[in-house]
Order: C-alpha cells, then sequence, then structure tokens
C-alpha cells in the first residue's frame, strides 16, 4: 500500500480539481428527490410535481416526468442529504433547482459542486477495495492504478456527477460474492442489470438462485412504491428501457429480430457453464444508442479483463477511443459544456462518421466476447 499512496493523493487530487469545474444539467433530479425524501416524503416523492398546481415552477422546468428511476437512485441521495442538511449549502442548491443557467456566477458554486459529488467519491473508493480484494496480491498495484485512472469513471462520476458508479460497484459486488441480490440492489437504481442475473452461476441451480433472489431483492426494494401513479408511469418501466431493442432485423412487415436479445441468447447458451457479466454487458453497447455513463457499468470488469489477458489491452483501448468519439458527438452539455465552454465537434462527427466509430465499437467489442 505505501507504494500505491502517491497515486492514490495524485488520484484524489485529479478528482478535486475536476469536481468544481463542471456541471451538467441531470445532477438535479436526484438531488430534488432526495430533498423530497430527506423532508420525509420516502414514500411520496414521485406524486410530488405532479400534484403541484400547473403553473408552478418545479412543473414549468421539470415535469411530472422528472423522477424516472427505480427508488435508491433517489432514497441514497435522500439519506446523504439528511446526514448533511446542518452543514449544506442550501442557498446554491436552490440556485441549482430554480435558475441552473446563472449557477457559475453564485460564490458558493464549487462549494456545492463538492457536495453534491461527494457520495461518488465515497463509492468510488470502495470499488478500489473491492477490486483489490478480487484480484490476486501480484496483480492488486496493477488493478489499482487502472481503478485510479480510470478515465470512464473520472468522466462520469466528477465531469458528468453520474450516480452510476454505484450501479458498477454492486456489479461487482456481484462478481465477487456471485450474489444476484447485489445486481437486484444494482437494479434498484436502474432495471437494466437484471438482465445480468442469467449470467451468473454456471449451473441450472445457481442460474435459478441467482435470477430468483435477484428478483426477489428488486421487487422487495420497489414494492412500497407500487402504489404510487407517478412511479407506475415514469419509473418502473423508464423511457429508457427500450433502447437496446432499436437495433433489429425486419422478418415481416410488422415483426423483427431485436439484435439484442439474439445476442443475449447466443451468449446464454455458449457461456452457459461460465459465470460471464462483461460479455452481456458488451453485447447491450454494441447494439445501443447508449448513454455516455453507461459504460461505468462494465469498467471494473474491463479492468479485470485486461488484468486476465494483456492481449486485450489494444481493444480496451479502441473501445475507449471509440466511446470518447462518441461523446464528442453528443450535445455540448455532455463534453465542453460540461466546462462551460460554448463549443462542439458535431461539425466533424457526423451521423456518417460517429455509425462508422460505433461500427468499430461494436466490432471490437464483439472480439473481446469471442477472446
Amino acid at each position: 500500500m505505501k507504494k500505491l499512496l502517491p497515486y492514490l493523493v495524485l488520484g484524489l487530487v485529479l478528482r478535486l480539481i475536476l469536481i468544481p469545474v463542471s456541471l451538467h444539467p441531470d445532477l438535479r433530479a436526484p438531488y430534488l428527490a432526495g430533498f423530497l425524501v430527506s423532508k420525509g416524503e420516502v414514500l411520496t416523492f414521485y406524486d410530488h410535481i405532479s400534484k403541484l398546481p400547473r403553473d408552478h415552477k418545479w412543473v414549468q422546468v421539470y415535469g411530472d416526468g422528472q423522477f424516472n428511476y427505480p427508488p435508491l437512485a433517489y432514497l441514497v441521495h435522500g439519506l446523504y442529504l439528511k446526514i448533511v442538511s446542518p452543514v449544506f449549502p442550501w442557498n446554491t442548491f436552490w440556485h441549482l433547482i430554480d435558475d441552473i443557467g446563472s449557477l457559475r456566477t453564485d460564490p458558493g458554486f464549487a462549494s456545492l459542486m463538492y457536495f453534491l459529488k461527494v457520495p461518488y467519491l465515497i463509492a468510488d473508493i470502495i470499488g478500489l477495495l473491492i477490486l483489490r480484494k478480487i484480484v490476486d496480491a501480484k496483480h492488486r498495484f496493477a488493478a489499482s492504478l487502472l481503478w485510479i485512472f480510470n478515465p470512464i469513471n473520472l468522466y462520469t462520476s466528477y465531469l458528468m456527477g453520474q450516480q452510476d458508479i454505484f450501479i458498477a460497484l454492486f456489479i461487482l459486488l456481484a462478481y465477487l460474492k456471485q450474489s444476484g441480490i447485489f445486481l437486484g440492489i444494482a437494479a434498484a437504481f436502474k432495471p437494466f442489470p437484471l438482465l445480468l442475473l442469467p449470467f451468473l452461476g454456471t449451473t441450472w441451480r445457481q442460474k435459478i438462485t441467482a435470477v430468483v433472489t435477484g428478483l426477489v431483492t428488486y421487487i422487495l426494494i420497489i414494492s412500497p412504491y407500487l402504489s404510487s401513479t407517478a412511479f407506475k408511469h415514469y419509473a418502473l418501466l423508464a423511457t429508457q428501457s427500450d433502447k437496446p431493442f432499436y437495433a433489429k432485423i425486419m422478418v415481416s412487415g410488422s415483426q423483427y429480430l431485436p439484435l439484442f436479445v439474439v445476442g443475449l441468447g447466443l451468449l446464454f447458451w455458449f457461456r452457459f457453464a461460465k459465470s460471464d457479466l462483461l460479455s452481456p454487458l458488451l453485447i447491450f453497447y454494441a447494439v445501443t444508442h447508449f448513454h455516455p455513463q453507461w459504460l461505468v457499468w462494465a469498467s471494473p470488469l474491463l479492468i479485470l479483463q485486461v488484468l486476465k489477458d494483456r492481449q486485450k489491452v489494444v481493444p480496451v483501448l479502441v473501445l475507449l477511443i471509440s466511446y470518447f468519439l462518441i461523446i464528442f458527438s453528443f450535445d455540448p452539455s455532455l463534453n465542453f459544456g460540461l466546462l462551460g465552454i460554448n463549443y462542439s465537434l458535431q461539425w466533424l462527427l457526423t451521423d456518417y462518421t460517429v455509425s462508422l466509430v460505433r461500427g468499430v465499437f461494436a466490432a471490437t467489442a464483439l472480439y473481446i466476447i469471442l477472446k
């Protein structure tokens, strides 16, 4: 650990530099819901906005469906706000909620960013400890460096301020413990990890156990919210849940083969006797117009793959390069706009060129699976 200490300090300093220079609008939703939770609306926060007068500012800015993820995405932030409430910069927080466009001019901007992103730093540190527990002693130093300087995590957690590091953390725990319970918890942030359940275990008994325990865990967490109209309408079947099924091959005028389902099915049978959480994630990314933060789910598993097989270093680097090229093709709020810079590379990264990049990404992802 003494050998690693300078890199830990450097990694921490890097994170502390990134946190206060960036701002993304998605920071608002989990913390607005978290505020409601911290004030006692633990079971009713999903319906709060829909019950406001139609001329209320929150209705105009956010809409009734702003809270469109499962409950842990908001309960964790509510618990955190409850703990730090006495020292939290509430005036700047309300500036964020009510007028994000001028937030950078608020003298408390940097302080607020530190407060809002600290939970992701805590999850980041826990992830490092879990990763070191998984790998052999001879690989711990290399694994630690790859985690500390993981560019996907640095971008999603500290520039975008997205909470997907929690999902990565529970996927890593599921990998370590081979338990569907952790995937059920991960799905209570965003539902996709439920599709990973059949890929735990190496026998029918183990796979069925993983599926049952994962589903039961997920259902227990969301069950208190099934009476909420807003939860059922906006969060139970989130608006992003159909993204994996866009890529398709038409077999008739109205029926099609969803490539994601075909890929998952083939993978299940080819890898039946092997517990494998990375491959279904790579299939998902290969055929989906994925959101940038979603790739962090697989980042610790990619680290483990590189440590296991050094021949995968180059393919993983190609994935990273493709990933960041795709990011620069997005709306500026996901790249230069995070730093308050009014610039875009969309003139260069057109739909045609980005489609080619996505093709390279998909081919490389499939190569890693087959390899």
